[in-house]
């Protein structure tokens, strides 16, 4: 039998309707490399991160909330855009320890880009400046969309978490795989890695 390299793939890549608009965002060039060509020496592993963790298709977008208080103290959120109260951070936090002891043995990643859960070092951050802590559990603060402004660009939180669990993964967007030769040069890295 022969071995095959497992990559997980954001399932949005793969065709699948799983974005928060209810669409897909198809990679054709990744769906005819990984999942025609070598799909002898290939398992690719679709996964999405917000629906498993239940939030449903289509569903209210999600952002990156860096929570910075006057004392200093920071805390990096995922927040629904148009309400902030909802926070799936601790799910989604969750989610990624429970996807590595899954599947242990993944070491590639394909995700998508500027993903508040998959981007890789594409993700928008925004800044949200507080007194307090208790300011930011204030619903009437939370909903006034001008506390929040953009500061970089960071990680998805689900990549964040990956990053910080297991750092020896090598992580990928659909962006970078835009020829046959990165493609090729990325199969080759996973096929000796």
């Amino acid at each position: 039998m022969t071995y095959k390299t497992q990559i997980a793939v954001s399932a949005c890549l793969l065709g699948q309707k799983v974005r928060y608009d209810g669409k897909e965002k198809k990679h054709l060039l990744i769906m005819d490399f990984f999942l025609n060509r070598y799909s002898d020496r290939v398992d690719i592993v679709p996964f999405c991160p917000e629906v498993a963790i239940g939030l449903g298709v289509p569903r209210t977008k999600i952002q990156l909330i860096n929570y910075r208080y006057e004392q200093k103290d920071e805390q990096i959120r995922l927040v629904g855009v148009e309400d902030h109260t909802l926070d799936v951070t601790y799910e989604l936090q969750l989610y990624t320890e429970k996807f590595l002891l899954q599947y242990p043995d993944i070491k590639y990643y394909i995700v998508k880009s500027k993903s508040p859960s998959c981007g890789y070092q594409s993700t928008p951050l925004f800044i949200a400046q507080f007194i307090s802590p208790a300011d930011a559990e204030n619903d009437s603060l939370l909903k006034k969309q001008d506390v929040y402004e953009y500061a970089e660009l960071t990680s998805g939180l689900f990549v964040q978490t990956l990053q910080a669990l297991k750092p020896e993964i090598v992580i990928i967007e659909e962006s970078q795989l835009d020829s046959e030769e990165a493609c090729l040069r990325f199969f080759q890295q996973a096929q000796t890695g």
